[in-house]
């Protein structure tokens, strides 16, 4: 993460290729294909970072680190800008975690989500939370130690998403139907679109993680849903025959996740993002 102690900057690239981790090429990259900051050159043909814009690069380099695309990211990083609210909230919630203080963990995101609203609060805080204790256990020598403070935050993000209260009746017919495929066990990014939804009065139902294909077909019949959403967060997970056999039902099929290869994402419609997903459905 960027140092938070120089808030006005400004910052050479170096600097800002160091505290992001990524590499100055990949900052030039950036800068020439997608248009991040810096926009400008200051005197003596150096860029040079702003506070502003160091937010921006974080933003981007979090969602591309959770499988997003880059032109997407820098799309969504552009006009989606971290509230300062957020990056508090962020904080404490990371905090929290490290002490495996999984009330407080829920209670900052239910706040925020209150505050803010699910899409970004998912974006800023949640994502960007998961992505650094994933890396944290990769660096680790002894990972299982980071392994707890992963399910404190899967169970206080789960749970705050729960919380959303739905804006439909219960007897509404759902319009989407989410599921994860067969063998697939990661349900938060799911339940952030589910919670997202519910938010915009989109009947939704949620099938959970690991459906077999053919519970899946048995539950697109019996629900009749206009759309079917399938999550597949691994490219081992992302079942085909589900494809197959859901587009001989009326539903549209829609894929989501980066296990999806990009031919898959073709055949079938491919939501990148929450907020794609939204326009998608909502």
């Amino acid at each position: 993460m960027a140092q938070r102690g120089d808030a006005g900057g400004p910052h050479t690239a170096g600097q800002v290729a160091r505290s992001l981790g990524v590499a100055e090429t990949t900052l030039r990259s950036w800068h020439r294909r997608y248009g991040v900051p810096p926009h400008a050159d200051r005197p003596g043909g150096y860029r040079r970072y702003t506070r502003e814009d160091i937010v921006r690069l974080e933003r981007m380099r979090d969602l591309i680190r959770s499988g997003v695309l880059a032109s997407d990211a820098a799309r969504i990083a552009a006009v989606q800008p971290a509230e300062p609210g957020l990056g508090a909230a962020r904080d404490r919630l990371l905090e929290a975690s490290r002490s495996l203080d999984s009330r407080t963990c829920q209670a900052v995101l239910t706040e925020a989500v209150g505050t803010y609203g699910i899409v970004p609060v998912w974006d800023t805080v949640c994502r960007p939370a998961l992505v650094e204790v994933e890396h944290e256990q990769r660096a680790d020598p002894a990972p299982a130690t980071c392994v707890p403070r992963e399910h404190v935050l899967s169970w206080a993000i789960a749970a705050a998403l729960h919380h959303v209260p739905p804006a439909v009746p219960e007897e509404a017919r759902p319009t989407v139907l989410l599921a994860c495929v067969e063998d697939e066990q990661h349900t938060l990014p799911l339940e952030a679109l589910a919670a997202a939804l519910t938010e915009r009065h989109v009947p939704v139902r949620m099938l959970g993680a690991g459906l077999p294909t053919a519970g899946l077909v048995a539950a697109a019949r019996t629900l009749s849903p206009a759309a079917v959403v399938l999550w597949a967060h691994r490219p081992d997970t992302a079942q085909v025959d589900a494809l197959r056999r859901l587009r001989r039902l009326p539903p549209r099929v829609l894929t989501a996740g980066p296990g999806w290869s990009a031919r898959r994402r073709a055949s079938a419609g491919y939501l990148p993002t929450l907020d794609a997903a939204l326009a998608e459905l909502a």
